[in-house]
């Protein structure tokens, strides 16, 4: 019996060949959204769950409160902090220190010619691999172990290397031949190499690949202070068996306690996070997680069920739409002695087989569209077939969408009496009311019209962003990042030697470019009125050249001055505004103060009181998410090491900017021949900045194409039906005078009618949600009513010329064939 099920399932399928191939492919890129988002989403959900008791494992973060400096948010803690943990908090099983370390690495291999690699280039997208780590970070991270062992990091000058990193150091050695070489970090630390480990996969935030040991740059803890912000130290723990978290936080608390005044205006706190959120935290920042914006995360969830759900109702329309032409079929089963629940089982026979077929169809399509989208795609997430949850997951969908497309067509096929489905009435009757397949209808292009709104607002939100008068210039500036470990006066030489260039407008050193994710945030202190004044403010260095390279203007005062240490300060308005001072003229001449950081690792300086001699125009020194920050703008020798070079563009081209280059590389090779010369444009540097927001836009038109597509497909094979069901109807309308344009409209208008139900219904849930997502920036476009009636346009075009081809073919069919008797 089963057997007949299926061959007859299959004798349907060929004989309404193009309403199967309709259904198998609507289905397939349904299934192929839904198999590509859950690749991405089972990969970023797996970040370090690998490790063994990983709910036990911890970092622990700082939050402060300020009532004059707001909040913020640290993943590090100072650098006493780890010892005095160890020594007054119980219920920890282990406690790991390490921070990043950033060196040149040079490899003494006995004789041979010697290699050096050169340190990561200073910048926010370039983090060393480097850390410098206690052995207790291999006792709360898993890696597997190819020689050595984590005792060895106890000892002073020794290395745990992971195997592609050996392997880029020495060659094709194997791990025990490697033992006991020496490496060499910024040409005067030499250690010994003590373990191998294996290469963490990519579902990692750790991907260290050196590990000195502690106590190779072991600090004096005595000289440390409980009050350093700029410590950039992670502390991990692993709680004991059997103790909550709410207990360690409690004795955190208590610890903070001990160690710092509170007051209301100012109160700190540390505590525990959960492994499990680093990946996706972002208040939390740190030089080596890679951040996911989790509800990002389940957007890709919801859009993948959305365009599958898409697919099941275009499968249930067409289903049902056919219900006519096999009205008499279901009758004769009927009188031949089938039951209601064989009918059932045998049409749902049928939607089994499409959907298996369109399973097939995702799969065999599914490296094609990894490919495809690589650059939306994580780096990592890969396909295989013979991985369990790989066929739980095409179960599960397999499942879901036969049961939901078919059950109701099925049930529809097999309920009507047989006596009216041998004289087709029955089902023509319901068909004519047709109000369960309008209502699919109005669904489907009120998802695929909120796709297409979402799509515009997202284009035009990414144009405003990067067209946006950012309060400096931006365009023909390239940085370039000078090495730390060479003397001060040799980025000088080379500053000078470019600003002779002829290609060449000016020239300035700086601390970074006026916009960039990193910033020092820095008190800012008045205290010459009746009450102190403050606020967090981003403390820039740079000299004299700096504001006008980048067109920055000043409304009150002077430009700074020439100097090597810290002289004076200029402030921009927002500043200036959060100081007190209602004009831009009253702060200029007023003291205020600031604490500055160390240069070189330790403790801060300490608090400098300086005069403002000039105000800044206000300008974006972060992305548009956030709102235009106090701007503190110093010199200092020390802290300027990034070279900022404005080309001549007047009547230039592309060619002429490359010529420029080559003769500043020329520049740098004099100077520092052993380096590698990189260099980065200021404007693409600050398109990175909305990455973020380029792959939503990208999300929203792929989702927008594929409902459409899907929409499109029902549509057509529901035209088709239509068109052929009312063969006689155009044959007469025909024959009495009626025109193409007007058969055309006749065939249309039922669909212009649901689509404009549709645009009524998305419009305000686009809206919002819309809405919502521009709330996540400080400055943003408005929702114009145009571009609803825009998104309306499209989606009726779109359906108008989906409909239409069938419309006019059956409106140029001979109207003699369609009178003629059956």
């Amino acid at each position: 019996m089963f057997k007949n099920y299926i061959t007859t399932a299959w004798r349907n399928i060929t004989r309404y060949k193009m309403f199967a191939a309709i259904n198998v492919f609507g289905l397939s890129l349904g299934i192929s959204a839904c198999l590509v988002i859950f690749l991405i989403t089972r990969f970023e959900l797996s970040f370090d769950n690998y490790h063994p008791g990983k709910e036990r494992i911890f970092r622990i973060v700082s939050d402060m409160y300020s009532s004059k400096f707001g909040e913020d948010h640290g993943s590090s803690i100072p650098t006493p902090a780890p010892f005095a943990i160890r020594s007054e908090i119980a219920g920890l099983e282990t406690v790991a220190v390490f921070h990043d370390y950033v060196a040149t690495v040079t490899i003494p291999d006995n004789g041979l010619p010697v290699k050096k690699f050169a340190k990561p280039q200073h910048g926010e997208e370039q983090n060393s691999d480097i850390v410098v780590t206690e052995p207790q970070y291999f006792d709360i991270f898993h890696y597997d172990w190819l020689a050595g062992n984590p005792a060895a990091l106890k000892e002073p000058y020794t290395v745990v290397l992971t195997e592609s990193k050996a392997r880029q150091y020495f060659g094709e050695h194997t791990p025990g031949e490697i033992l006991n070489k020496t490496i060499i970090y910024n040409d005067s630390i030499n250690v010994r190499i003590a373990g191998i480990v294996k290469d963490p996969g990519k579902n990692t935030d750790f991907f260290f690949r050196d590990f000195i040991s502690f106590t190779t740059l072991k600090k004096d803890v005595a000289f440390e202070s409980w009050n350093d912000v700029h410590t950039n130290e992670q502390v991990f723990v692993k709680l004991a068996n059997n103790v909550p978290p709410a207990q360690i936080n409690a004795k955190l608390a208590n610890l903070v306690n001990r160690h710092y005044k509170e007051t209301k205006d100012n109160k700190r706190t540390w505590l525990l996070q959960p492994l499990s959120t680093i990946h996706f935290d972002a208040r939390y920042s740190d030089a080596y997680s890679k951040k996911v914006h989790l509800p990002t995360l389940y957007g890709l969830m919801a859009i993948a069920l959305f365009i599958l759900v898409l697919a099941v109702i275009n499968f249930i329309t067409l289903s049902t739409a056919q219900s006519i032409d096999r009205a008499k079929e279901t009758g004769i089963r009927k009188i031949c002695g089938s039951t209601v629940t064989g009918l059932v089982v045998r049409f749902l026979g049928e939607t089994f087989i499409l959907t298996g077929l369109a399973i097939a169809l995702a799969v065999a399509g599914i490296y094609p569209l990894l490919a495809a989208f690589k650059s939306f795609i994580p780096e990592g997430v890969t396909f295989s077939f013979f991985r369990l949850s790989t066929w739980l997951f095409l179960l599960a969908v397999g499942l879901f969408t036969a049961l939901l497309a078919g059950i109701y067509p099925a049930k529809v096929l097999s309920s009507s009496k047989p006596a009216i489905n041998l004289k087709g009435s029955g089902m023509q009757q319901w068909n004519r009311r047709g109000y369960f397949i309008k209502g699919l209808i109005v669904f489907q292009f009120t998802i695929s019209m909120v796709f297409i709104i979402g799509t515009l607002v997202t284009g035009n939100q990414m144009k405003y962003m990067l067209n946006k008068d950012l309060g400096f210039t931006k365009d023909a500036i390239i940085s370039i990042q000078t090495n730390l470990d060479y003397a001060a006066d040799k980025k000088e030489v080379l500053a000078e030697k470019i600003r002779q260039l002829p290609a060449v407008e000016s020239v300035s050193l700086s601390e970074g470019t006026p916009l960039a994710k990193l910033h020092f945030f820095n008190p800012l202190i008045y205290k010459g009125g009746k009450e102190e004044k403050g606020a967090a403010g981003i403390l820039e260095w740079g000299d004299e050249h700096f504001l006008p390279l980048y067109d920055i203007k000043i409304i009150a005062g002077r430009n700074i001055q020439p100097c090597d240490s810290i002289k004076e300060f200029l402030v921009n308005e927002s500043g200036i505004k959060a100081l007190g001072f209602t004009k831009p003229e009253d702060a200029v001449g007023k003291m205020v103060e600031t604490i500055v950081p160390p240069s070189t690792p330790g403790p801060p300086v300490g608090f400098v009181k300086r005069p403002i001699v000039g105000v800044m125009a206000d300008f974006h020194s972060q992305s548009l998410h956030e709102s235009v920050k106090p701007v503190i703008f110093t010199t200092s020798r020390e802290f300027t090491r990034l070279i900022n070079i404005k080309l001549q563009t007047s009547g230039k081209q592309l060619s002429h900017f490359k010529a420029a280059i080559s003769t500043i590389e020329k520049c740098w090779k004099e100077v520092y021949p052993d380096d590698p010369f990189n260099y980065t444009f200021f404007d693409e540097t600050i398109a990175k900045f909305y990455e973020k927001e380029k792959q939503t836009a990208r999300l929203m038109n792929i989702a927008m194409v594929v409902s459409i597509c899907i929409s499109c497909l029902g549509l057509f094979g529901l035209a088709a039906l239509t068109a052929r069901r009312r063969t006689k109807e155009i044959g007469i309308r025909k024959v009495l005078g009626a025109g193409i344009g007007q058969i055309v409209f006749i065939l249309s208008k039922d669909t212009i009618k649901l689509l404009l139900i549709a645009m009524v219904i998305a419009s305000p849930i686009a809206w919002y949600g819309m809405n919502q997502w521009l709330n996540g920036f400080a400055f943003r476009i408005t929702i114009n009513w145009w571009i609803f009636v825009l998104a309306g346009a499209i989606a009726i075009f779109i359906a108008f010329s989906t409909v239409s081809y069938q419309s006019i073919k059956a409106a140029l069919a001979n109207p003699v064939a369609a009178l003629r008797s059956e």
